[in-house]
Parts: C-alpha cells; structure tokens; sequence
C-alpha cells in the first residue's frame, strides 16, 4: 500500500502540539540560530501565530504519515498565496527511499488539486530526514542563513580598508538603494512577486531603520580605501542567548570595485566591530543564488544552520 496522509485525530492535537514544540525548539538550539530561552519564546510565538485557534485553526492542514500500519511521522501544511508551505515535516530519522518518492508525490498531488504550483519547507542544518525528503527532487535554495562562532582574532585585513561612520547625507541614498536592491533579490530568489518583494523590503527596512542613522542598535559604515568609498556595510548588534550578537543586514561592494579583495576585507572588518561591542557570533543572510557571496562566507568559516527551499512544481 502506498503511503498515505491521514488528517490528525482531534484527540491526538495536544499530544501533536506538544512534540511539535519540543521538535523546533531543539532544532533551533542544535542548529545554533537560537539558544536557551531564546529558542522557546520563538517558538511558542511562532506557534500561536500559525495556530491561533489550535486544531480548529482552518489555514492548517496537520496529517499523520502512514505507510500501511506503519506510521512514519506527522506533515503540517499551510496553504498560502499560490504556495503550499511545509511547515513541519517530522519523520523517523531512517527511512526508505520508496517512502520519500511515495511521500513526494502525495504532496505535489495535494497541491496540483488546489491549484498550487509551489512548495516550501525550511529546514534546519541538523534535520537529516527533512533534507532527505529534499534532496534530489528539483528544490531550489532560495536563501541560508548562516553563522560564525566564535568570532576569531585573524589580525588585520589584507586590504587597506577602513570603516567610517556613514553620515547622513550618505544615509538618504544607501536607504533608498538598500531598499531597492533587496526587492530585487527577493524577486530573483523566487520567493515574491515585484510588489510584493518591494512591499516587503520597505517593512524591513521600516522595522530595522524607524530612526533612520540613530535607531537603536544598528551601526551603518562606509568601507573606504586611500579616502575612496568602496562599499557600505550595515550591522545590527542583536542579543543572543544574553550575549551580544552581530548580524550583517547588509554588506555591499560597488560594482567598479569588486574582485579586488574588498569583500573579504570588508568581512574581516566586521569580525573586529564584533569583538570591539563583546559578541561572540555573527550571523547573517545570502539568497541561494548568490554563488560568490555564499563561497566567501563559507571560506572565512562561516555555517548553514537554516536553508529554505522552494519548488516549482509547473516545471515538474
């Protein structure tokens, strides 16, 4: 008998939900995006937002795996926006290559049937299954984020580079081409449509910027060489686990400047402000199409510890 999802009985709900929660709470604290109470305040937020009125919340979909009387995990899903999202898919770590194929197929025809042409599914680095589940069927890296830790003593940068507080005059142009670039990789990762990346990039940039240069925990450099500018970089010093925490939200080279070093420079130099504000980590966020970005990160030693996949199931 081939696989089969099977709606979760009612009475199983708190029994699901419970190890739903113990689940991506260890997830997060294993992969190293978040730790201690950090992790379960994420995901108890994160939880009732998605299941504001628990079983009876009518945008999920919570299913039993089974594999003739063998049950092989649960699958939540949400339907969205033309997207079927895959919230949570808990299966048993050793599990057969028929069962996944089995598995795979159940979902894209769930999805054809409601008209979605798109899955998604985040995973994070230490769910082996999850990335099973994944792995050769035409997903698509869409983004990573991904983590240095500890921050290392590497010495100065090979470049002769130094970062300047950006002023404002400066700050009027970086914002509004900061906002414009990150709607363009959003569109180009797959994950929006025009109006909604452009939608989007000015709510990030509204919640992270309210104060424009003076917002609260948020550091805004040029990177100039011989007093030319040769790119900007934005950190925000964030808390984690009660420690202080570095996250670039944005690292940029100008375009007549790039291939000559300036990027990992750029990086080294944000490995000492780290150590300069006491951090001990460094985290930041690539689209999966960004080859070079994601081989320069990688090679300063930096970890995947979530990707989020998407797949175009008209191509399939």
């Amino acid at each position: 008998m081939p696989v089969q999802l099977i709606p979760l009985d009612d009475d199983r709900f708190d029994e699901w939900r419970d190890a739903t929660r113990a689940r991506l709470i260890r997830l997060r604290q294993e992969s190293g995006i978040l730790l201690g109470d950090d992790a379960v305040a994420e995901v108890d937020a994160f939880l009732t937002q998605l299941l504001p009125a628990g079983r009876a919340t009518e945008t999920s979909s919570i299913v039993r795996i089974a594999d003739g009387d063998r049950e092989l995990g649960t699958l939540w899903m949400m339907a969205a926006g033309g997207i079927l999202h895959l919230v949570d898919l808990a299966l048993v770590e050793a599990i057969e290559q028929r069962i996944l194929d089995e598995l795979f197929d159940v979902i894209a025809t769930i999805a054809r049937t409601h008209a979605v042409e798109r899955l998604r599914i985040s995973l994070y680095s230490t769910d082996v299954a999850g990335r099973a589940f994944v792995e050769g069927r035409g997903f698509d890296c869409a983004s990573i984020r991904m983590l240095l830790e500890p921050v290392p003593s590497r010495g100065s940068t090979t470049a002769p580079l130094e970062l300047t507080r950006m002023t404002e005059e400066r700050f009027a142009a970086f914002a509004a081409e900061s906002e414009e670039a990150f709607a363009a990789d959003l569109v180009a990762s797959g994950r929006y449509s025009e109006d909604e990346a452009r939608t989007e990039s000015r709510r990030q940039m509204a919640l992270e910027l309210p104060d424009g240069l003076d917002s609260a925990g948020q550091e805004l450099f040029t990177a100039q060489v011989d007093g030319t500018e040769v790119g900007v970089l934005w950190l925000g010093i964030r808390d984690r686990d009660g420690e202080p925490h570095v996250f670039i939200l944005d690292i940029e080279v100008g375009a007549e400047h790039r291939r000559r070093g300036f990027g990992r420079a750029m990086m080294l130099a944000t490995e000492h402000e780290a150590r300069r504000v006491g951090a001990g980590s460094i985290g930041l966020h690539v689209f999966g199409f960004n080859d070079g970005a994601i081989r320069l990160y990688e090679g300063l030693g930096y970890r995947r510890v979530e990707e989020r996949f998407h797949l175009d199931l008209s191509t399939q």
